[in-house]
């Protein structure tokens, strides 16, 4: 009997018990010749997840012996920041409402805490996403426009600055989903961008996405449109949590993300039951 095996049993073992949860947390052993990738495959839990749940700095250099924590089902935490709530938390994930309240043994009328933990099943990631049908890419993260591109005078320091990107401000710890598909081609601090990703796109193209509190990709990693590559933060050259989402062309020329993003009223959707969709939020 496999480990994946066990760990069905041991998950069905638990739900015939209760009811009570929305997951549970395994201890995975490393085994010499395991990698990121058997790990992923064997328990069924993605790449990034393993990264977030664990912090790995470097996913290519985990060696026997290590101790993996791995959530079952697969999903994500978010800590309850200070003014959420639930219908913020599912736009957020692009969750859907009435479902992550039933993940996690909520109703309509609980209250939520700062610091308290909100599991969100992979299941339910992403379902409310708008899949833009004439635009390159889909919005990063949901959240408020605090800076646009173009001239500014720059937050920090006062005087009048080029701002290469869109700033989209939203709480700690908000994930953050790559843009479109493509290949990791940076990850790690990055200057004033704090920590930071990059994407190169199949059309040459390269999205950034800068103050990351957690980045939870690595360079060569194949990614697809909504994949979580990280966590909004505050690092770098910043004055609160958001995300830099910037643009370039495959000469490296920034461009406006408006311009390449569907509208604000787009962010997030809900699906009707004949298969069509609605703005579910700005």
């Amino acid at each position: 009997m496999n480990r994946r095996v066990i760990l069905i049993f041991l998950f069905v073992s638990l739900l015939l018990v209760t009811r009570s949860f929305a997951y549970f947390l395994v201890t995975y052993v490393v085994r010499s010749g395991d990698s990121i990738h058997t790990i992923s495959r064997e328990l069924g839990v993605s790449m990034s997840t393993i990264i977030d749940f664990n912090d790995l700095s470097d996913p290519n250099n985990i060696k026997a012996g290590d101790r993996l924590k791995l959530p079952q089902p697969d999903g994500l935490i978010y800590e309850v920041q200070s003014g959420d709530t639930i219908d913020g938390i599912a736009k957020l994930f692009f969750a859907p409402v009435k479902e992550l309240l039933s993940a996690n043994n909520l109703s309509s009328s609980s209250l939520i805490n700062p610091g308290q933990r909100v599991f969100i099943p992979m299941s339910l990631i992403n379902m409310y996403q708008y899949v833009p049908q004439s635009t390159p890419y889909r919005w990063p993260v949901y959240g408020v426009i605090s800076s646009s591109y173009g001239w500014r005078t720059h937050p920090v320091n006062g005087g009048a600055s080029f701002h290469s990107g869109l700033d989209i401000a939203a709480p700690q710890g908000t994930p953050i989903f790559a843009a479109s598909k493509g290949v990791v081609i940076a990850a790690g601090v990055n200057g004033g961008y704090g920590n930071a990703v990059d994407i190169q796109h199949d059309n040459g193209y390269v999205t950034r996405y800068g103050h990351m509190s957690k980045i939870c990709v690595y360079v060569g990693q194949r990614v697809d449109a909504g994949s979580l590559i990280g966590r909004v933060g505050s690092t770098g050259v910043s004055t609160g949590p958001h995300v830099h989402f910037e643009v370039k062309d495959p000469k490296m020329n920034t461009l406006d993300p408006l311009s390449m993003l569907p509208t604000r009223d787009l962010m997030y959707v809900i699906r009707r039951e004949d298969d069509g969709i609605a703005a579910g939020g700005k």
